[in-house]
């Protein structure tokens, strides 16, 4: 979760180095560099992983069919989805590409003009906490958790699966039983199949879940290998 102060600051680096330098100097709101810039501290905002900004469909070689048959029918029908609080949830090993298709569905709703938000389970128990002694990080929390599309990140990770983590569990079922009573769609990806959520995390979630979710499962298959393989040719190392 960022600030409103990292936010602006933000804001303020991107307009000197991409709009102030534009022939348009940042006045015209329809110009195509202003746009970009507002996507980018819209992005950061929400953090949306940097990494997957501008993704596009053609940069996805692994788990295609789920991408093309879910999470960009997902995408063409973000207003639909919007109205009536329909959700997706990712099921699948670490690598297969949940993050990048979570992030590429966050990045065409804020271009769409929806507000979005990115967490992972571990970040959000860490931001709960905090707002412990913080009263405007909790603030600015509950704020964000209200965007028109939340995505959670990493759930099912081992450390959230023992008694002792019942707190944790209990603050997730209520931001996704408000959510789906609200109609404010929820994406989720985890590595665990929806059965095991449902033994994790309880029956309300496994029966919210069973309701206004698309659930994928992704295939295995290591989309991080293939960057690692990216890096290694660009900086020259093979």
């Amino acid at each position: 979760m960022r600030s409103e102060d990292e936010v602006a600051e933000y804001r303020s680096q991107v307009l000197g180095a991409k709009v102030f330098g534009h022939t348009c100097r940042g006045v015209d709101p329809d110009c195509a560099c202003r746009k970009e810039c507002e996507f980018e501290v819209s992005a950061f905002e929400a953090c949306i992983p940097r990494d997957f900004w501008f993704i596009k469909p053609g940069s996805v070689k692994h788990n295609v069919g789920v991408f093309d048959d879910v999470v960009k029918v997902y995408c063409a029908r973000l207003r639909v989805a919007k109205r009536h609080g329909y959700g997706l949830a990712l099921l699948g090993d670490n690598g297969v590409g949940k993050t990048m298709f979570l992030s590429y569905v966050l990045a065409q709703a804020v271009r769409d003009g929806f507000t979005a938000y990115y967490t992972t389970l571990p970040r959000l128990d860490h931001d709960i906490k905090r707002g412990f002694r913080d009263q405007v990080a909790n603030a600015r929390l509950a704020w964000m958790l209200t965007s028109d599309f939340l995505a959670i990140d990493e759930m099912g990770k081992e450390h959230f699966q023992h008694a002792g983590d019942s707190f944790m569990r209990t603050q997730l079922e209520r931001i996704l039983k408000e959510r789906y009573d609200d109609g404010s769609p929820t994406l989720l990806a985890s590595n665990a199949d929806a059965g095991s959520l449902g033994k994790v995390y309880g029956a309300t979630i496994e029966s919210i879940l069973n309701g206004k979710y698309q659930v994928a499962a992704l295939e295995p298959g290591d989309f991080r290998r293939r960057l690692r393989e990216a890096m290694d040719t660009a900086m020259g190392y093979k």
